[in-house]
């Protein structure tokens, strides 16, 4: 009988998450293993390798941060939910400076190519949430739909904000980002009326 996992993914996690504010993406598994307070040999028996540990870090931010943006999506005013969404991104990064640090490991595509096999699938899929509610608002502002509209609301609505807010990452994201993503993002859907 196989005796019980003394530390759990998410303790693994945790740590990993916090040595990353501090050793950002020269963090170690012996940093994490330090920790959580557990044996490197404890971290590669959950995890196989670094980019397997880190990417599932990187994951679980990333399905934290989209949990806001899918709320936001559900708001029934188009003009309302896009200024959520906006605005969710300064403050996400404010209220959890360690889950946004580890969303800025790795660019998706590069982290595709490094971690194992098996968490390809999910990490492929990530967006695909996110990006259908996106869609659904996008139409509702314009009402119809075209790839242009929906490019205006991705900028406006994601990279914007988030280009605003990253040099922040790490520091403090003072409270006034919250409107200045907000104003961009409404000038930027302007472009599409």
């Amino acid at each position: 009988m196989a005796r019980p996992a003394k530390y759990t993914a998410d303790q693994i996690l945790d740590a990993a998450r916090d040595a990353t504010v501090v050793h950002w993406r020269d963090t170690t598994i012996t940093h994490v293993a330090k920790r959580v307070g557990a044996p490197v040999g404890s971290i590669y028996h959950r995890f196989p390798s670094r980019d397997a540990l880190f990417g599932s870090l990187w994951a679980r931010s990333i399905r934290r941060f989209h949990e806001g943006l899918v709320v936001a999506a559900e708001i029934e005013d188009p003009v309302a939910s896009m200024a959520a969404m906006a605005r969710h991104i300064p403050q996400f990064c404010r209220e959890n400076p360690g889950e946004a640090k580890a969303m800025t490991l790795y660019r998706l595509p590069d982290l595709l190519q490094k971690v194992p096999v098996e968490q390809r699938a999910e990490l492929a899929t990530i967006n695909d949430d996110v990006d259908a509610g996106l869609r659904r608002v996008t139409a509702r502002r314009y009402v119809r739909l075209t790839d242009q509209r929906y490019r205006l609301a991705l900028v406006g609505t994601r990279q914007c904000p988030y280009g605003l807010v990253r040099p922040l990452i790490g520091g403090d994201v003072p409270r006034e980002f919250d409107e200045i993503c907000v104003a961009a993002t409404e000038g930027i859907l302007a472009l599409g009326d």
